[in-house]
């Protein structure tokens, strides 16, 4: 159980304020801490901070961490690092048993769920988008929450819904194949339905020993996803809420004032705004600067922007002969101001990359340093602890960024250098196997990591070679080329590299509309790759593979087939592209070609679900009843839930005058995905 801190010493105390330096926020301080000493009936329950980048809301937002605390509150937070509600319930949860309060029932389900989901995106054959947007429950709930992810910009809203419900069916019967236990496949399509009151019924049972303070940073980005659950959440909608829990949220923008208007009872809004010259000049004269030429300097070049006079004070200006120099940032005149030249250099430099820990640090200035350079980053206020490690505020690493790029091109490729061989040489270290390197997600971390730095150090000669890895992934695991090609549009925006960037973003919205069955959109982006001349054999082999795909999925076979065969003459012992041909074929009602296709497919693959079921249904169309029940059965016997195969095995059956063997298949195709209509249809037939 959580375990008081030792009483604090004067002389503590003394330190701790001197060091803290933290002003100009005590009303919402005030109220704060006065909320925790009320009645449960008296609480405010939702705490809003908000404002523009660097006001100071991650700093408020510790502060009143440390004050719930000191009020012996539990204390648990997440930031953008969770993308999906069952995440962020993992995260709290995880924060919570760190503390000594464990919630058993949550965390059991929550165990088989994340591992459900590994074994459900790994599979080859989950369909088009599964792994995009798994955890993010388009089942019972799905299209009000669908709404809530954006897509290039937009929301999904936007999209046909008819569309989308048809996805969301695929994907539930997916999983129905997939998974044998009932629950499991329940737990997997709606895991916000199923988690979340098992989450509030262990947080109930804590709150009847202590309060629960929980914090929600960055919500301009998890608000996304978590907006609509957590009011549903407040309207009891998944059970109990203990009135002895705290919502503190944090984000660049306002909780809306339509949507949370039923709360402003329990609801204290904080908006920060740039501290006023009084308080930015009580705040200096705590960290000890009280030369009138330094600190007025300090309050031009910031803006009054707490993280901007935290940044500058941090360095204990004294100088003024500093304050004639000219400059024209306050990322300058901040390093001019740090005395020492290894902590000057190592505040520049480490901003190059996206995360921070010691070995980076390592890896930039050696390894005699750099534990204590690390731990001297590690206190300044423009650096900032994370559920996922250690990063720059935005704000400041933009500067630095353009600073370093812009006074020392050379220094700048040289260190993206050194990280992206940092990042290469852990990737390569793991010594996976190929098949398995794109699903593991430490190989993926270091693989991008890797990718962001060779495009920042060398934006030209890297991005043909970026191009080529993007195919690479796509064949292997979609939703890490979608990761990919993000990554791409950021390595473009800090290296200031147009090409890059519009790459990045026309592969992101290229796979957004593939998802969304946008298909003319999705094959201009396959046939601008094709237009690049520097793709590889590979890689054209997959543009071609998955353009000639989307011609099949919009009907237009002809186009399909000549992209489809050039795929086959690229890469002549693909299975793929012989099954998908094969399928074109059968569309367009040429079943001799198509037969040579798959058997082609099945040589290369003889455990092609997909091609031998695919083949039955070629032999079916011929009215070879014999032959599709050999290769229907043989399919089933591989995947016993795949339940189309089912289907169409009931519908051979039907056809040979065989009723009863074609009503049980009915009957279990339809047990296993209840939205087969033609299944249905045939049943009543």
């Amino acid at each position: 159980m959580y375990s008081p801190k030792k009483p604090k010493s004067l002389r503590d105390i003394i330190k701790e304020r001197q060091q803290s330096g933290f002003v100009g926020r005590e009303d919402q301080i005030k109220h704060f801490r006065e909320n925790l000493t009320l009645p449960v009936e008296s609480r405010m329950f939702l705490f809003n901070i908000w404002g523009q980048g660097g006001v100071g809301k991650s700093t408020l937002l510790k502060q009143f961490r440390k004050i719930a605390e000191d009020a012996k509150t539990i204390t648990a937070y997440i930031d953008e690092a969770e993308k999906t509600v069952p995440d962020v319930l993992g995260r709290l949860a995880e924060d919570l048993e760190n503390k000594g309060y464990k919630l058993p029932q949550f965390s059991e389900r929550y165990k088989v769920y994340r591992q459900k989901r590994q074994e459900l995106e790994t599979d080859p054959d989950a369909p088009q988008g599964f792994s995009a947007f798994v955890g993010k429950t388009f089942a019972k709930t799905g299209l009000r929450l669908a709404r809530q992810i954006p897509v290039g910009g937009a929301m999904v809203g936007l999209v046909d819904e008819d569309a989308l419900a048809n996805q969301a069916g695929e994907w539930s019967s997916y999983i129905a194949k997939k998974l044998t236990n009932k629950d499991e496949v329940l737990l997997v399509n709606e895991p916000v339905e199923i988690l979340t009151p098992l989450f509030l019924e262990d947080i109930v049972k804590i709150t009847e020993k202590v309060d629960i303070a929980l914090f929600l940073d960055t919500y301009e980005r998890t608000g996304e996803f978590l907006d609509s659950w957590l009011r549903d959440t407040l309207e009891g909608r998944y059970g109990e809420i203990p009135p002895k829990l705290l919502f503190i949220i944090a984000g660049r923008n306002e909780l809306d004032q339509n949507l949370w208007a039923g709360y402003e009872g329990v609801l204290a809004r904080f908006p920060l705004e740039a501290f006023t010259e009084e308080e930015a000049k009580q705040y200096l004269t705590r960290k000890g600067i009280t030369n009138n030429a330094v600190v007025e300097v300090i309050l031009s070049l910031s803006g009054r922007l707490p993280l901007l006079v935290a940044m500058l004070a941090d360095a204990h200006p004294t100088d003024p002969k500093q304050i004639n120099e000219p400059s024209n940032s306050a990322v300058e005149r901040f390093l001019k101001w740090v005395d020492d030249p290894k902590r000057r250099q190592v505040a520049l430099d480490a901003a190059l990359s996206r995360f921070l820990n010691r070995d980076i640090v390592a890896a930039l200035r050696g390894e005699e340093a750099a534990d204590e350079l690390f731990n001297w980053l590690k206190e300044t206020s423009f650096v900032n602890e994370r559920t996922d490690g250690w990063v720059y505020h935005d704000i400041v690493r933009t500067q630095m960024l353009r600073h370093k790029r812009l006074t020392s091109p050379q220094g700048w490729a040289d260190l993206h250098g050194k990280l992206a061989g940092y990042y290469g040489s852990l990737r390569d270290g793991l010594e996976l196997a190929e098949e398995n390197k794109y699903t593991d997600p430490i190989w993926q971390n270091y693989a991008l990591n890797c990718l962001y730095h060779r495009l920042c150090q060398s934006p030209q000669k890297s991005l043909n070679l970026a191009l080529n890895e993007f195919l690479a992934g796509l064949k292997k695991k979609r939703n890490f080329a979608e990761s990919f090609a993000e990554i791409m549009v950021q390595a473009g925006k800090d290296a200031d590299f147009r090409e890059v960037k519009d790459w990045g973003e026309q592969l992101v919205n290229g796979l957004k509309a593939y998802e969304e069955k946008n298909y003319e959109v999705a094959a201009e982006m396959f046939t601008k790759l094709l237009s690049n001349n520097n793709l590889d054999v590979k890689g054209q082999a997959v543009a071609l593979g998955q353009r000639g795909y989307i011609y099949n999925q919009s009907s237009q076979y002809s186009k399909a087939l000549a992209d489809l065969s050039e795929a086959i003459k690229l890469s002549s012992e693909e299975s793929e592209y012989f099954a998908n041909r094969g399928w074109t074929y059968c569309l367009m009602e040429r079943y001799p070609e198509a037969l040579q296709d798959f058997n082609l497919a099945i040589e290369f693959d003889p455990k092609s679900t997909r091609a031998i079921a695919n083949r039955g249904e070629a032999y079916l169309s011929m009215k070879q009843y014999p032959e599709a029940l050999q290769d229907l059965n043989l399919a089933i016997e591989l995947d016993p839930k795949l339940a189309w195969a089912i289907a169409s095995r009931g519908e051979t059956y039907y056809l040979m005058e065989r009723y009863p063997e074609a009503l049980k298949d009915f009957n279990l195709a339809i047990e296993l995905d209840p939205k087969l209509a033609w299944a249905i249809a045939s049943r009543g037939d």
